[in-house]
């Protein structure tokens, strides 16, 4: 592009320091992008690097937010449970905006983030769900108080879902099942080797625990599972005989014998879950690793 002030030379790119007013202090940008001129020294930016100073004057005036993604956006939709319309009422701006913002088309301008954050702010469990660093630091907390050695499978993903203020929906997308599979995972209705052996790697890995642990979760639901089998009826108070009063009744059902374990002193299930099954689970979880880093 030609000098507009001298017209002798293309301007070329290059890095400056450039200096803003933050809160009425004078800050100091460093390696800032410019357009400058080899033979009269003028100096222009680019849009996108226009863009570049005003996303760092916003972040030391502000605080840093990290740029909300389109798929934290659409889950966050789905938490508030807001239609399109909805949201960018609150939000006061274009539906085709935010849905551009959603697809991935275009990256959120720094002002309209951080009206995001505030608004993720705003609501109980939001950030929980979605920054993964919000997340970690909450289910560490979490691990330490509800994992015992006669916690089940479906037990700790109950309690960890229930303390941490979870989205269901977000924890079956994240260890890849479906919402009604996560219902009975935490009503110990698999039996623990027919779970996938990537799900277990994606449980451990969401939910910050090793393979001692699940190997000790699991054979706790296997004894669940089998004591299961020995019972013949249940009677359970129900206005409805649908899907969601047989739900509720399996989960009954599961809490009632976890409790009866539990006074018993512990399951006493013969069967453990296999070695091979669990270094299976390694191996996914070692491949899962590598792709995060």
């Amino acid at each position: 592009m030609i000098c507009t002030n001298c017209f002798e030379d293309n301007y070329k790119t290059v890095k400056t320091e450039f200096t803003v007013s933050v809160n009425g202090i004078q800050r100091v940008l460093s390696d800032i992008e410019c357009e400058t001129c080899p033979s009269c020294g003028d100096i222009t930016y680019t849009h996108e690097q226009s863009l570049e100073i005003d996303k760092k004057r916003i972040a030391l005036e502000f605080g840093l937010k990290p740029l909300v993604t389109p798929a934290q956006l659409k889950n966050l939709r789905r938490i508030l449970d807001m239609k399109l319309d909805d949201i960018c009422e609150v939000l006061h701006i274009g539906k085709n905006t935010y849905g551009r913002w959603e697809r991935g088309e275009v990256e959120i301008t720094p002002s309209m983030n951080l009206l995001v954050h505030n608004l993720i702010e705003k609501v109980p469990g939001a950030a929980v769900n979605l920054f993964v660093s919000e997340r970690n630091a909450v289910i560490e907390k979490t691990n330490a108080r509800i994992l015992s050695q006669e916690t089940t499978f479906g037990e700790y993903i109950r309690k960890a879902i229930e303390a941490t203020k979870l989205f269901p929906a977000i924890v079956s997308d994240s260890v890849g099942v479906e919402p009604a599979e996560l219902i009975k995972l935490q009503n110990n209705e698999v039996e623990p080797e027919k779970i996938p052996v990537d799900v277990s790697a994606k449980f451990i890995l969401f939910f910050r625990l090793n393979i001692d642990t699940l190997r000790n979760l699991l054979n706790n639901a296997l004894g669940i599972f089998e004591m299961k089998s020995n019972v013949t009826a249940v009677h359970a108070r129900s206005t409805t005989y649908d899907g969601k009063a047989a739900t509720m009744q399996d989960s009954s059902v599961n809490k009632i014998l976890e409790k009866l374990a539990q006074k018993k002193g512990g399951l006493q299930s013969k069967r453990k879950v296999s070695e091979d099954y669990l270094e299976m689970v390694k191996t996914a979880l070692s491949h899962l690793n590598s792709t995060v880093e």
